[in-house]
């Protein structure tokens, strides 16, 4: 009776389908098998949580290409958030049968982030700001420090890291890939379309006679920071106790990031590998073989910022550091100046999404509300949050960088300094990007940032444990 019953189950949804696809939209297909693929995937974060860390970072990778592949406006962002709610949940349920949550309030990292968040969330009662709706429409951000404990727990060996190292470098390539493609075959339909849909778009992503290439992430800036830091991240691997065979194919992989990267036509990203290497070198000034290394790089950095060649992308790299005559930097430079007066006034902001065309969407008649773009990560938290907030980033984003400089001098075992150095280095470039762009909370980016926090906690534990194992 059973097998009966399922069968006309089947039959009818079989007839039904095309029936609705014929009076609504061919897309109620589609967006069926999502929604059993979805029931899917969910239930198989519920049994493995770990299986939902991979599956939020492959959804937050192609989220915009899928929206620009459908062109339907569903609520994407959202679907994001509720996979780390889901993981959280699951993790809570693992933890009831195999052991405690691990709170970690001891380390300076979490207790930073416990005051950060807190403040957030009492900037839903700031004088300053005209709706509470706009803080609302934020709150999803708490959902951040979520994935902080989820990547905490997961880190739990040096398995489970490999096996998110291996995760994102496979996207990291796949993202690269597909840029270097639009580069050389142009972009789709479905992709000029979207670049259209927009005013102005175009001329945002047309510069230097170029169209700036996004593969399959937001932008252009979103595309260049990801495989900047994915890049500098392999090339510290490849540095690290790892084969012949290894080292060359990392490096290979560096050089193939990298090479996609420029694409992006995003300056920022090449100022981020700057800062990310100098760190390093400093970091191993008694090591002559990695100063040689050094010194070989920046051979030939200075022969790309000087040589007799010239297109797109190499003339773009080249006005990174020419801050003279950039006009882009002059504009910030001035924006920056213009609204500096607001966050010396108002030590605690104006309110969440007060500024610029947020201000606009969610709190109109605000000071800040207005037709710009703050595009620095830390402006826009100075005045939406005050001096106070962009202090507590700045502390944070500092107590990442000492963290992995201690560990980095402190930790017995290669492979976890090996990874300290993969997460930390770009961590320190992305930082120091965010001071020009919103480049630490861009997906998918901001899951790496996220894992960064977690491992300068995880790898002191993992080594300490490898340490209590060894022989007496």
């Amino acid at each position: 009776m059973k097998k009966y019953v399922f069968l006309i189950v089947l039959m009818g949804i079989a007839i039904a389908l095309p029936l609705i696809m014929v009076k609504t939209t061919y897309l109620v297909a589609p967006l069926i098998i999502i929604g059993v693929a979805a029931i899917f995937l969910f239930g198989m974060t519920f049994w493995h949580y770990h299986f939902g860390v991979f599956l939020l970072f492959i959804y937050g990778s192609i989220i915009f290409y899928i929206d620009r592949l459908l062109m339907v406006a569903i609520p994407y962002g959202i679907a994001f958030d509720f996979i780390i709610v889901l993981i959280f949940l699951a993790l809570l349920i693992n933890l009831k049968g195999s052991g405690s949550f691990q709170w970690k309030t001891k380390e300076p990292i979490t207790i930073i982030q416990f005051i950060f968040y807190a403040y957030f969330i009492l900037q839903i009662a700031n004088p300053n700001a005209v709706s509470i709706s706009a803080w609302l429409a934020s709150a999803r951000f708490l959902t951040i420090f979520l994935l902080f404990y989820i990547l905490l727990h997961f880190f739990k060996n040096k398995e489970r890291i490999r096996q998110f190292n291996t995760m994102w470098i496979t996207v990291a390539m796949i993202v690269a890939a597909y840029g270097i493609f639009q580069e050389y075959f142009g972009l789709r339909d479905f992709e000029w379309r979207w670049v259209r849909a927009v005013p102005n778009r175009y001329d945002l992503l047309f510069v230097w006679g170029n169209m700036r290439k996004f593969s399959i992430l937001s932008d252009p800036s979103a595309y260049g920071l990801f495989l900047a830091f994915c890049g500098t991240s392999v090339l510290m691997l490849a540095l690290g106790p790892v084969s012949a065979l290894k080292r060359m194919s990392y490096i290979g992989m560096t050089l193939f990031m990298f090479f996609a990267m420029s694409f992006a036509g995003t300056r920022t990203a090449y100022a981020m590998i700057v800062v990310a290497v100098v760190l390093f070198i400093l970091l191993n000034l008694r090591n002559p073989k990695i100063l040689g290394a050094s010194l070989f790089v920046i051979m030939i950095f200075t022969i790309l910022m000087v040589g007799p060649f010239y297109s797109g992308p190499i003339n773009r790299m080249r006005s990174t550091l020419n801050f003279s005559e950039d006009a882009s930097m002059g504009v910030r430079d001035h924006k920056r100046i213009r609204l500096q007066a607001y966050v010396k006034t108002h030590p605690i902001g104006g309110g969440i999404n007060t500024a610029g065309n947020s201000g606009l969407r969610y709190s109109r008649g605000h000071p800040l509300a207005g037709p710009y773009d703050p595009d620095s990560g830390y402006l826009r938290t100075a005045l939406e949050m005050g001096w106070i907030g962009v202090f507590m980033v700045i502390c944070l984003n500092a107590s990442i960088v000492i963290s992995g400089i201690y560990n980095y001098f402190n930790l017995h075992d290669p492979e976890l300094r090996a990874y300290n150095l993969a997460f930390m280095i770009p961590f320190l470039g992305l930082s120091v990007a965010h001071y020009t762009q919103d480049a630490l909370f861009q997906k998918p980016v901001n899951i790496l940032v996220i894992a960064t926090y977690a491992l300068m906690i995880k790898v002191k534990d993992i080594d300490a444990d490898m340490q209590n194992e060894l022989p007496t």
